[in-house]
């Protein structure tokens, strides 16, 4: 085999895997930090959605508990969550974790506090119809949120302002 024909094989094996790992990529929407844990004046825990513009369209929401196998479950500890707003809802959107918004429709679990040592993540996904364009994601744990001063936030790891959150959200956009 020449150099060239080497060259070529090599080539046509690297675009194939570029070409494979794009199409991988694609499959699954991007995960942006759009996503807030906080506290409201009354101490209820709060979770604030910042979609990258005002007129996308948030198709749904959720919240997941990652559980340990075997461990007790704790009946007023939240587990999870998922609701779907109405067709009008755009732009940011701020609500308690407890208990979803009024007008939203979907499957929520009756609980007053979050449970220890565990991690959660609060999602929603973006896009038209069907189609996902894009999911806002914060992950969190009870201490991460009890720690938090008033007007602090939790997003991409780390407490912030409102005003922070905002401003990491739309670069991430």
């Amino acid at each position: 085999m020449t150099s060239n024909n080497k060259t070529a094989r090599t080539l046509s094996w690297t675009g194939a895997t570029v070409a494979l790992a794009l199409f991988a990529a694609g499959c699954s929407p991007p995960e942006r930090p759009l996503v807030a844990i906080g506290r409201g004046q009354d101490g209820n825990i709060r979770a604030l959605l910042r979609p990258c513009s005002d007129d996308d369209p948030i198709q749904e929401v959720g919240l997941v508990k990652n559980d340990k196998k075997g461990d007790k479950v704790d009946p007023a500890a939240l587990d999870y969550w998922s609701a779907q707003p109405p067709a009008a809802a755009t732009g940011e959107q701020e609500f308690s974790l407890f208990g979803l918004p009024k007008g939203w429709q979907g499957k929520a679990v009756s609980a007053t506090k979050l449970a220890p040592d565990r991690d959660y993540s609060v999602w929603f996904v973006v896009g038209p119809n069907d189609t996902v364009r894009y999911k806002g994601v914060a992950w969190f744990t009870r201490a991460d949120v009890e720690g938090l001063s008033p007007g602090q936030w939790w997003a991409d790891g780390k407490a912030m302002s409102r005003s922070e959150f905002r401003a990491q959200a739309d670069d991430a956009c």
